[in-house]
């Protein structure tokens, strides 16, 4: 992680890309930007296949991540080509911008590129009622774009750039890779795509984001029988458009996952989906359960105490119920712990005949 910190260093990565709040803890691993948490929400509101949103903190970086980050350069150079044709009347949003200007920034700036040379724009294919494509025009042989967001191109990079052409091209090659790669290395995999979630210009962003969520798929307990002797279970995770699923644990009717993703939480916070599937290779695949998570008790636990994690070592600071009314095996205790705001969650599956799943959530304020 030293070249990440070197980066961090640079005196232009220490402001967020797009609205200069101090002290970044994001960053677009395919743009190769530095941005801060209300930034990265509406980041993440664009889809990984334009934005791919990680935590500088609370997630492990593959070698191609730090690869991108440093074939683009840092802030300033990405700013130097995304914003090369910035109107001379149109104002970049400041750290207390509203979600409305960051969202019509961050989209003009990078969806629909309207700051960019000419040459170098991309055009991507975003249709509600049908599979989402890249497309890449090319405007002859010399301007062969990679179809990846970031414009690093395959021959040459924009010389305000300033990298060599076999930098360029590795770093334009790793883009998509070392995005699939970092999923296929967590377990994790999006099933969002851009006839179910991709945002358009009047949407996209307009949501105001409470903090982020770390969710730990921990394991399951006495699942449902759908094959032969048993099953082969992978769970399904959804919050508002976000939705992504685990590996697959193949003949296990009490599988171990231990899989964690981060995921944005709007505002007014909407309940944790959890879904249990068979995979099931000829057929579709059969449903093993779900349950719901309000996510109301751990935040309302963790705005009640905030600015007092470090007078706590480990604490109680709340609890979620369980009633008739939810999914909740025993009631589930909210703990600092450590100066993190945790809180393990075991669930009865509904639905179905039997089985159960345990999970663990962190929330992270939009503080960090």
């Amino acid at each position: 992680m030293s070249k990440l910190k070197q980066l961090l260093a640079q005196p232009d990565n220490r402001i967020c890309a797009d609205c200069g709040a101090p002290d970044p803890k994001w960053a677009s691993t395919s743009i190769g930007v530095f941005i801060c948490i209300k930034c990265c929400g509406v980041h993440r509101s664009l889809g990984v296949q334009i934005s791919k949103v990680v935590s500088v903190t609370l997630d492990s970086w593959s070698e191609d991540d730090i690869a991108i980050m440093e074939a683009v350069g840092g802030n300033a150079a990405a700013n130097s080509v995304y914003e090369a044709c910035l109107p001379p009347d149109v104002q970049k949003p400041t750290a207390d911008a509203s979600v409305e200007e960051r969202t019509d920034w961050i989209i003009r700036k990078y969806k629909d590129q309207e700051f960019l040379k000419p040459a170098l724009r991309i055009k991507t294919a975003l249709q509600s009622n049908s599979s989402a494509r890249t497309s890449v025009h090319n405007t002859s042989s010399r301007h062969n774009i990679s179809s990846s967001p970031s414009l690093v191109r395959n021959n040459k990079v924009d010389a305000s750039l300033g990298r060599s052409q076999h930098s360029t091209a590795s770093a334009g090659r790793s883009l998509h890779e070392g995005s699939s790669q970092a999923a296929s290395r967590s377990g994790w995999t999006s099933l969002s795509d851009n006839s179910t979630s991709s945002p358009n210009k009047s949407m996209a962003g307009m949501v105001e984001f409470l903090g982020m969520l770390k969710v730990r798929i921990v394991r399951g307990i006495g699942l449902a029988v759908r094959d032969l002797l048993s099953s082969d279970p992978y769970v399904v995770v959804t919050l508002g458009q976000q939705v992504l699923k685990t590996r697959v644990i193949n003949r296990s009717l009490n599988p171990v996952w231990n899989e964690e993703i981060i995921l944005s939480v709007p505002s007014p916070p909407q309940p944790l989906k959890l879904q249990v599937f068979d995979k099931d290779v000829f057929s579709a695949d059969d449903i093993m359960g779900d349950a719901e998570v309000d996510l109301n008790p751990l935040i309302l636990a963790a705005q009640m105490h905030e600015g007092m994690f470090e007078e706590y070592g480990c604490e109680q600071i709340g609890r979620w119920l369980a009633t008739s009314d939810n999914a909740l095996v025993k009631d589930s205790n909210i703990e600092v712990i450590d100066g993190l705001i945790k809180q393990d969650i075991h669930l009865k599956l509904q639905n179905v005949e039997k089985g159960e799943l345990v999970l663990s959530l962190e929330w992270v304020p939009l503080s960090q």
